[in-house]
């Protein structure tokens, strides 16, 4: 019984690294493909277009990355090998993005915070010893955290959309009337709240300290990473430099952006059966795990205190886990 014991212990924890290695492995590519994105749509900005060396934003960069240098970056550059989640440009873009007042290592901070709590609930749950649960506890924190962080940056990004069409509508009004479109900018920044009103606002100010208005929206541009607002910044960089009617380029693009808020609304009501589907399907199992447990525990109480079954549940959890995810990517749509 023992060797058995022994035996279930072990293709546990080979079953756990392979898991995580594998995890790490899709991580590394994900993040790898997102790197070389990123500096494409770098390479397109304003500075590289115009086919001039852009040296303010060059010493711009310089001194923030200098006063931004902590004393978590080193460790956490580091393990970016290894785990690419802890690269501090992505940290730091993400945590701007999401409009979040936090440095790397408070980030690193609240993971290992959470991590603790993992490990404990892990350890507490499975009776397994804190070497086994430590790197799990670790992996599942960060990506907690992580995923927080991307949430509230996708929750930041999609309100600014939908505050777009109407921003538009306030300067193209005011281009209509004479106005500049700096000025424009800043009253789009006055009149509109957070998200978008902070940014506008940003905009203006930075202008007014002498900074050049391309470079401004390609800053916003590459905080909120949407293709409507890289269309706003190319729209009013060609126009500053070549001319041409502004108002009907950003009325295009403001009748586009509601066309396809129009669009998202059918596509959610219409993939809404498959979501319930996948609700129903993913909570089966834990309701019918509940039932048996409150009908018969002595049934299903070896799941939770026999190696066997403690390795079947973490192996039931990751394909439901798995299913799930898939299943709502199956509903996700691209416009």
């Amino acid at each position: 019984m023992q060797e058995l014991t022994l035996v279930a212990f072990g293709v546990f924890v080979l079953s756990v690294a392979v898991f995580v290695g594998l995890g790490l492995f899709v991580i590394t590519v994900v993040m790898g493909v997102k790197r070389r994105y990123r500096k494409r749509l770098d390479r397109v900005g304003i500075a590289k277009m115009s086919g001039r060396m852009d040296l303010d934003e060059a010493r711009a960069r310089m001194l923030r990355q200098n006063t931004e240098k902590g004393a978590f970056d080193g460790i956490s550059n580091a393990l970016a090998r290894f785990i690419p989640l802890l690269d501090t440009d992505r940290l730091r873009a993400n945590i701007r993005r999401a409009g979040m007042k936090m440095s790397v290592g408070a980030f690193i901070l609240i993971s290992l915070v959470m991590a603790g709590i993992v490990g404990v609930a892990g350890a507490i749950a499975s009776g397994y010893p804190w070497p086994v649960v430590t790197v799990p506890a670790l992996l599942m924190g960060m990506f907690i955290v992580d995923a927080f962080v991307n949430l509230r940056g996708n929750m930041m990004s999609n309100r600014f959309m939908r505050q777009l069409p109407d921003g538009l509508d306030t300067i193209i009004r005011g281009i209509r009337s004479g106005i500049p479109v700096i000025e424009c900018i800043g009253a789009v920044g006055q009149e509109f709240e957070a998200p978008m009103g902070e940014h506008f606002q940003r905009i203006s100010e930075s202008v007014k300290l002498g900074e050049p208005l391309e470079m401004g929206l390609w800053r916003v541009a590459r905080v909120v990473r949407r293709p409507e607002m890289d269309f706003l910044t190319i729209a009013i960089s060609i126009q500053m430099e070549t001319g041409g009617s502004l108002s009907d380029a950003l009325g295009n693009l403001a009748a586009l952006l509601r066309q396809r808020a129009n669009m998202k609304l059918k596509i959610k009501a219409i993939s809404s059966e498959a979501k319930a589907s996948a609700l129903i399907i993913g909570a089966l199992p834990f309701v019918m795990l509940a039932l048996l447990t409150f009908m018969n525990p002595d049934y299903v109480m070896p799941l939770f205190t026999d190696p066997r079954g403690q390795m079947m549940l973490m192996m039931g959890l990751g394909s439901i886990t798995m299913g799930a995810i898939v299943m709502w990517r199956m509903t996700q749509f691209e416009i």
